[in-house]
């Protein structure tokens, strides 16, 4: 259905920072100055972050996997360009990602509520909704289109995880997430 969830990823960044943005003209709480800048850089980041979980499970978790092999061949022979496709167009040999995963969500959630009520930074604000942005539109997406991938998201969990639990969870983490997000 979605043959390019790389583009359909950059358009829900830009779609939810415009959005914040948007929000805090019509609050009157904007200022435009360097503190956005490093906002928007931080969120930008933060997005990107995410996708290091791939390197993760190719490089460290399963270095022995077909997978792990070729990426560690081709970053050897300095073709970052052609590793970076492959990582990418092989995404769906990668099954335990480390940030994918329910536990990981957890655990963002609770950082992100100290960061928007102790933080002052701004790059570390906006690192925060970055990887709040991925990883909360990447649990939509497996939800409604990619159900194996969703199943996934809760390999860390020792036991069978129902579908009312997994429904509850893809419930409230965007509903935590948007109360946190205009707050960042």
């Amino acid at each position: 259905m979605f043959k390019d969830k790389v583009a359909l990823h950059q358009y829900v960044l830009l779609g939810v920072m415009g959005f914040l943005i948007l929000l805090k003209i019509l609050t009157g709480n904007f200022i435009f100055g360097i503190e956005l800048l490093w906002w928007l850089f931080g969120a930008i980041i933060g997005f990107l972050f995410v996708f290091s979980d791939r390197f993760v499970y190719s490089f460290l978790m399963k270095p022995e996997e077909a997978l792990g092999k070729r990426l560690k061949d081709l970053f050897g022979e300095k073709k970052f360009a052609e590793g970076l496709i492959t990582l990418l167009n092989e995404r769906h040999e990668q099954k335990e990602l480390v940030m994918r995963s329910f536990l990981f969500l957890i655990v963002w959630l609770i950082m992100a509520l100290l960061t928007v009520t102790s933080v002052s930074s701004p790059f570390a604000r906006g690192f925060m909704l970055g990887i709040g942005i991925h990883l909360v539109f990447d649990l939509i997406f497996d939800y409604f289109w990619n159900h194996d991938r969703f199943d996934l998201w809760f390999w860390q969990i020792k036991r069978e995880v129902g579908s009312e639990e997994k429904r509850w969870f893809v419930i409230l983490v965007p509903i935590i997430f948007g109360l946190l997000a205009i707050n960042f």
